[in-house]
Parts: C-alpha cells; sequence; structure tokens
C-alpha cells in the first residue's frame, strides 16, 4: 500500500492515505493542516534534521517537475518522492531501485510539465534525464533532439560523471556517430566494448573506460525525433533490461516532445498570423526573433535576410560578422564558436555563439547569430529547441518563396460560385468569348480536366438532342472562339490541347485554377496538426466561395465534380472543428460547425456538436432555436427527428 499524501501552497497536508496512516500510525485528522516536516521529521545519513529544509519542496519550488531524497525516520533507509501539480504530491518509499512503472509515473508528471508549462523545456527535460539515469542504474544518461529538417542530432539534456569527456562533441550529423547510425537505420545499438567500436567518435569517453552504450530512437509515425542514450563502465550491465525499460517509456516521451515543441511553435505562430492579418509582416518578425531570444537564453540576436534585411535584438552590442554572406549556413549548416557545434570556419576566437538557419518550405530564408554571454548546459542545449520553435513561424512568414516570386499567371481562372476568368490580371467578360457557349465549352473542359473529351462526347453534352452531323462545325467555331480569348498566340495552342479526336485542358502556361490550388492546401493540411493544419485549411476554404461551377446548376456533367468537392470541403470543416476544440477555441469550433451547416444543412452530427456546445457554453435559448431549425428541416421532409437531441435541449432548460 503506497505511503503517500499531499500538500497544498503552504507546505500543509491537505490529504493523507491509508498507507501514510498505518505507516505514521496517525489517523488524517491529526495530521491534516500541519506541516510536511513536522509531521515525518526524518534526517540525513548523518542524523542531522532533513525535513525542517526539506530540499524536497525546495527543488519543486526552482520549478522542477519531480524531487526526490534520501532520508532515515525509524531506523529505516527511505526515498521521499515529490511530483509537482496543482497540488505537491509526495510519497516515501523503502530505497531501491525503481521499477518500470516508477519510471512511467516519472514520465507522466515531466509530460504533464511540458505541456502546461512549455518555458520550463530544458530544466523539464533536465530532470527527466537525472531521474532516468538514477533509476536504471547507469552513470550517463543523454537525450539528443533532431531538427525539424532531419539533418542534425543535438544533445538537449545530459546526466552524469565526466560531463567534459560527454560534451566532447554534442552534435552529429545523420548517419554519423552512435546518435547519427540509430537516427539512419531507427533501431537501437548495442555494444559492450566501446572502445573498439571506430563508429563511436568520443575519444574522450573511451579513454574514461566507458564499455557499455546503448543508443535508442526515439521514433514518430511522421520521423524521428530523437535519440535517448545510456553509458556505463560496466560492461556486464543487463542490456536487456535497459532495453525493455527503454521500450516502454519510449514511445510516450517521443510524443510528449513532439507535442510539446510543436506547441511552442504553434503558440508563436498564433501571434505572428494576427500581425500578417493586419498586414505588420515587420511586427510579426520582431515577435519570432523575440520569442527565440527568450527560447535561447542568449544576451543578443541578429538575423540577416536573404533580401538584406537586418534585425537584432537582446541586450548589449551585436558584434558585426564580416563574412556573413560566404557562411556556409545558408547551405543548412549549423556552427558555432565555443560552443562544441561544427567550428566556423571564418573566425576561431570571440564571443560563444551559434550561427544558425532559419528554414521556411525546404529554403534556407535567413542567417542567425545567438550571442552568450553565458553558454547554456550542455552549450548545444537549445539549437533543436529553437528550430522547432522558428518552424511554423517562418513558414507563415515565407510560405512558398519560389511561389512569392512568380509574376501573376498568365491565366487565372475560378470556378467556385461561378465561372471567372481573368488573363493577365483583368477580368474577361462573357462579351470575350464571342459565343455564349464558348463558356459552357470552357466549363466542360475544366469539370474534366486532365482528361481528353472527343468531338463526340463534347457535341452530345452541348447540343444533346441534335445529331452529330449539324454540330460538328459548330464545335470547330466554339474551339476557335474560345481560344482566341484564352491563348497567348491562338496559332499555337497552349491552353486547349489538341489530342487526336479530342481535346484536353492540360495549360502549358502559368496559370492559376482555384480548384486545383484547394485541393494542394488540403493535402497540405492533412499533413499538417493544430494550428499549423488550421491555416492551410482556412487558406483553402477562403477560396470555396460557393458551389462549383455554380452557374450550371443543372448540368450533370458538373455535379459528380460539385459533390465530391463539396464534400472534400464539409469533410475539412469536420476536422478544423476537431482540432479547433483540442486546442480550446470553442467559438471558433461553433463557427464551422455553422459553416458545415451552411454547406450541408442535413448534416445531423454537426446539429448535435453544436447544440452541445451551446449549451455547455451557457446559451441555451440560442442551442433550442437551432433545435427547432433543424426539427423543422427533418419535419419538412418526412425524415425522423434526433430524440437524442430533444431530450439535450429539454435538459438544458
Amino acid at each position: 500500500m503506497k505511503v503517500c499524501w499531499q500538500l497544498d501552497k503552504e507546505g500543509r497536508i491537505s490529504a493523507w492515505s491509508l498507507g501514510a496512516v498505518q505507516f505514521f500510525q496517525r489517523p488524517a485528522e491529526a495530521v491534516l493542516g500541519q506541516t510536511c516536516a513536522e509531521v515525518v521529521a526524518g534526517s540525513d545519513s548523518f542524523g542531522r534534521p532533513l525535513c525542517v529544509c526539506c530540499p524536497v519542496q525546495r527543488e519543486i519550488r526552482y520549478g522542477a517537475y519531480q524531487a526526490s531524497t534520501a532520508l532515515a525516520r525509524g531506523g529505516k533507509r527511505l526515498t521521499c518522492q515529490a511530483y509537482a501539480g496543482e497540488t505537491l504530491h509526495i510519497e516515501l518509499k523503502s530505497e531501491k531501485l525503481s521499477d518500470s512503472s516508477e519510471m512511467l509515473a516519472s514520465l507522466s508528471w515531466a509530460t504533464r510539465k511540458l505541456t502546461t508549462e512549455p518555458s520550463r523545456f530544458f530544466q523539464t527535460v533536465q530532470v527527466f534525464v537525472s531521474t532516468l539515469r538514477k533509476s536504471l542504474g547507469v552513470e550517463a544518461a543523454e537525450l539528443f533532439l533532431a531538427d525539424p529538417q532531419e539533418h542534425y542530432l543535438l544533445l538537449t539534456g545530459y546526466d552524469g560523471a565526466h560531463r567534459e569527456a560527454f560534451m566532447e562533441q554534442p552534435w552529429f550529423a545523420w548517419g554519423q556517430g552512435y546518435p547519427g547510425v540509430v537516427a539512419l537505420e531507427q533501431r537501437a545499438l548495442v555494444t559492450h566494448d566501446l572502445e573498439s567500436d571506430p563508429r563511436y567518435l568520443r575519444q574522450k569517453v573511451k579513454r574514461l573506460g566507458y564499455k557499455t552504450y546503448i543508443c535508442y530512437p526515439l521514433e514518430l509515425p511522421q520521423g524521428l525525433i530523437g535519440v535517448l542514450n545510456l553509458a556505463s563502465r560496466d560492461p556486464n550491465i543487463d542490456d536487456q533490461a535497459l532495453l525493455e525499460q527503454l521500450a516502454l517509456i519510449g514511445p510516450m516521451l517521443a510524443s510528449s516532445l513532439y507535442t510539446v515543441l510543436t506547441r511552442l511553435g504553434e503558440k508563436g505562430l498564433l501571434s505572428i498570423t494576427s500581425s500578417l492579418h493586419r498586414g505588420a509582416e515587420a511586427e510579426g518578425l520582431e515577435m519570432l526573433l523575440a520569442q527565440t531570444v527568450a527560447m535561447s537564453g542568449a544576451s543578443c540576436v541578429r538575423l540577416v535576410l536573404r533580401d538584406g534585411r537586418t534585425l537584432t535584438q537582446g541586450r548589449g552590442e551585436v558584434p558585426q560578422c564580416r563574412f556573413v554572406e560566404q557562411c556556409l549556413v545558408w547551405q543548412g549548416k549549423v556552427h558555432g564558436v565555443k560552443t562544441g557545434l561544427e567550428p566556423c570556419p571564418f573566425t576561431e576566437g570571440g564571443r560563444p555563439h551559434y550561427c544558425l538557419p532559419l528554414w521556411s518550405t525546404g529554403n534556407v530564408v535567413g542567417v542567425q547569430q545567438f550571442y552568450f554571454a553565458r553558454l547554456p548546459q550542455p552549450p548545444s542545449q537549445a539549437v533543436a529547441a529553437i528550430l522547432w520553435l522558428e518552424r511554423l513561424g517562418a513558414e507563415a512568414l515565407w510560405p512558398n518563396r519560389q511561389q512569392l516570386s512568380k509574376e501573376v499567371p498568365v491565366l487565372g481562372i475560378y470556378t467556385f460560385g461561378g465561372l471567372q476568368v481573368r488573363r493577365g490580371g483583368e477580368l474577361l467578360t462573357a462579351k470575350a468569348f464571342g459565343r455564349r457557349q464558348s463558356l459552357t465549352l470552357l466549363k466542360l473542359l475544366i469539370a474534366h480536366r486532365g482528361q481528353v473529351l472527343s468531338r463526340e462526347e463534347l457535341c452530345e453534352r452541348l447540343w444533346p438532342e441534335q445529331d452529330l452531323a449539324q454540330t460538328g462545325s459548330r464545335l470547330h467555331v466554339l474551339m476557335h472562339a474560345l481560344r482566341q480569348a484564352l491563348e497567348p498566340d491562338p496559332t499555337k495552342p497552349q491552353v486547349i490541347l489538341r489530342e487526336g479526336e479530342g481535346y484536353r485542358f492540360a495549360p502549358q502556361i502559368p496559370y492559376f485554377l482555384d480548384v486545383e490550388r484547394f485541393e494542394e492546401l488540403l493535402h497540405h493540411g492533412d499533413r499538417l496538426d493544430g494550428l499549423a493544419a488550421l491555416e492551410a485549411y482556412r487558406q483553402a476554404l477562403s477560396l470555396y466561395k460557393g458551389e462549383f461551377l455554380a452557374d450550371q446548376p443543372y448540368a450533370d456533367w458538373a455535379e459528380l465534380e460539385r459533390s465530391y468537392l463539396r464534400e472534400r470541403a464539409v469533410g475539412t470543416l469536420f476536422r478544423m472543428a476537431e482540432i479547433t476544440q483540442s486546442l480550446n477555441l470553442l467559438r471558433e469550433a461553433q463557427e464551422v460547425y455553422r459553416r458545415i451547416l451552411t454547406l450541408d444543412p442535413w448534416r445531423e452530427e454537426a446539429y448535435g456538436e453544436l447544440i452541445q456546445m451551446l449549451l455547455h457554453s451557457g446559451h441555451d435559448l440560442e442551442a433550442r432555436d437551432l433545435f427547432a431549425q433543424y426539427q423543422m428541416r427533418m419535419q419538412r421532409e418526412g425524415l425522423p427527428v434526433s430524440s437524442q437531441f430533444a431530450q439535450m435541449v429539454q435538459v438544458g432548460a
């Protein structure tokens, strides 16, 4: 039975377990409200009072999510373990090697701390790595994080002896050294003869006599988030037992790290996108830089952009770099001075600093120089976290450099809500197409884009009740008028191509088609999570201004594509609703459900979710009005009304 209790913010006992009653022989009513020290009264190994200056509560006050200390009471050697939360959870147990359940409990508390206080990321990681090392009985434990581009693994947390030896190289490229090999192969690497393995590159660690080394990948479905390492000078250590422990905690640790690093980026993305919506790109850029300064702990930072702009933030003067234009960081490298990173080829001395790339959609858009008055420990600690923090914000500021550099497309075609065509940015009127059916011909070809439609198919759909012999010449006239309107040179068609006895819409010139961009953005959003996915979906749905070719409401040849695109939009809105609810953006979630019902007023699940959200937020009257609309619609069509919805609004009333 667990001997545990809880302390309030003043350090007084607020809950007392049955195990504590039996161990201390004191009922709850006798201890509630007393200080922990008064009840436990433990001593250190020399017999001196320990609890009066409790080291556990001190560590928790300094921001740790977990702390422990050895103490003696009544001749028994014990371990006092504390976990931080809304209250302080204390456990007293005999001094022994922790089992896997205790390791999972520690990781659970670490995850909670990371998600509720991401600003304490490095401190929480350090506490967990320390706990891991002590629990598994090894001499050193390391956490390497991968950068988002999966180019490097960077030492982010370390605990153990011989720190200087392990800091000999705190970063590895993909495929380099033990961490790089494990990242490449994505399977654990174990040795009991470290000295003879040339793949292990830190010679100081070998010279200190380390024999056993375990390198374990932290995998996610979308890739690798990092590598966890354990080291010992004991060649006979039970590696199978250690691997079993790592197999238990690895997946949870990987997902926790990814969640927190992504949340850091999403928090920055929110403030940046709000500034972009106001048209203040410079303000968004300053916000991004301020967040990286706070995360890194640097005294000052300079950012040099490809377009020549330079921004600085922080305290003190930022040293000038005469070689920034030639810097290999533009190629995606990471460099440093006195930080253990790959040395800068242009300078040997000066203040300790990182030189890191600023990535956006696969391109380096800037070089960042982080200068430190006092280096973090490990020196490379903040590198991976900075790159994760900037990932989403940079993509919002520079969504696609290649696309932004393009001129206005020669041809712009908009089909949602009705057909509009722009040539060189100017809207073409119906008169520009000569004949009304030339526009219908274009709509037909767009609805079947990528396909070859034969002359017979086109004539049948344009003139369904007339003989092909009478309509063939008309098709030729319409195609001629269409090419006069669209083609840069009608004698050399590059938009409507002739293939055999048919035609195909397949532009060979720069063009924009809203349905293609709509699907491209949706596919991009489907690969993302959280706020990044929301932003991609918002951009896609901003294009959906109405039904596909709404000006052809009765054309059966447009209905299949129209239904598909409508369903795609509605499905995306449902995913947006899930994401906004998970992020506690409840008002936005309500608006999403309302838009679903605008597009498809028969979606019962949308009615149900929205009614429930309105009731939970105290808008009972609005929920009843919505139910009345739903009820009227269903009854008008002779469809059954959900009794569950009726019960929900009655309970709410």
